[in-house]
């Protein structure tokens, strides 16, 4: 499938909005150490998830509390690869943690086979929920069957 140079941010949100490569630009941008699987460490530059959130209204008021609480983030990939964060792991308010969309790993553009946006989530022990070639981030409300 062929790699989208943008991500829709969707769903549950106020403000829906696209991210391609000059509006991610002009978003504050944020760097992060990570060790890989290899053991070696890399550095990611991106977007903290948080603030491309903030920026599409997640939240009414900024303010995660009550039914705001039941939401997560579904973040999906052009594999068909999805993983789920829950808003408190993202919110510094909640968590010191920064959850990142990275377009940059240690100073150069993702490769193409991990970007070009690939979510980074740092104090994984496991690197399973750091999707790549994401291609959506919609916000959900969880609700009991």
């Amino acid at each position: 499938m062929a790699q989208s140079e943008e991500v829709a941010i969707g769903g549950d949100v106020a403000k829906p909005f696209k991210i391609n490569a000059s509006n991610f630009a002009e978003m504050k941008q944020v760097s992060i150490k990570v060790k890989s699987n290899d053991g070696k460490e890399h550095e990611y530059t991106g977007v903290a998830l948080f603030d491309i959130l903030t920026k599409a209204e997640a939240v009414p008021n900024n303010q995660l509390r009550g039914k705001s609480l039941t939401k997560y983030v579904l973040v999906s990939a052009a594999d068909g690869y999805q993983v789920v964060i829950a808003l408190p792991e993202i919110d510094p308010a909640f968590t010191d943690q920064t959850v990142i969309l990275a377009n940059k790993q240690d100073g150069e553009d993702l490769a193409a086979n991990y970007g070009p946006y690939r979510l980074i989530v740092p104090r994984d022990k496991k690197p399973a929920r750091s999707a790549m070639r994401v291609i959506s981030i919609d916000v959900l409300t969880a609700k009991k069957p």
